[in-house]
């Protein structure tokens, strides 16, 4: 059986990606994530070595309590307000990634903004680099 600790649960669903018998459930609504684990006497451990946070650990299937739901508040992108991530799965990221790279030249700060603002941003960067670019050649 899966013992969780919610206290580093990320939210990120690694585990829920990786259990071959689906013991590990997940929902999503706009706004919310849950994780949900089943009682489980496979004794794979997949869902441990994959978890990021090393929230997961096996014990006897004897030893088990309750089935463990989590609940997530999504956050909202700073840009358009979409709920996109975890703030646990954020703070995560920020606490790993170089404080360098976490804003880019403009100010920017990428880990709070949602991944379709990143790429429109960027999409948007790179155009006008590239009309830039022409309109310099032209005589």
């Amino acid at each position: 059986m899966i013992k969780v600790d919610v206290i580093k649960c990320l939210g990120c669903f690694s585990c829920t990606n990786v259990c071959p018998n689906q013991n590990i459930t997940r929902e999503e609504t706009p706004e919310t994530r849950s994780i949900h684990w089943k009682k489980c006497k496979e004794e794979c451990d997949l869902c441990v070595e994959f978890c990021p946070a090393k929230a997961l650990t096996l014990v006897p299937f004897d030893q088990a309590g309750e089935e463990p739901t989590i609940s997530f508040d999504l956050v909202a992108c700073k840009i358009c307000g979409a709920r996109y991530a975890t703030e646990p799965m954020l703070k995560r990221i920020e606490s790993i990634l170089p404080e360098k790279l976490q804003k880019d030249s403009t100010g920017l700060d990428w880990i709070w903004i949602c991944p379709v603002c990143r790429r429109n941003i960027e999409a948007e960067r790179a155009t006008k680099q590239i009309v830039l670019g022409r309109t310099r050649k032209i005589p």
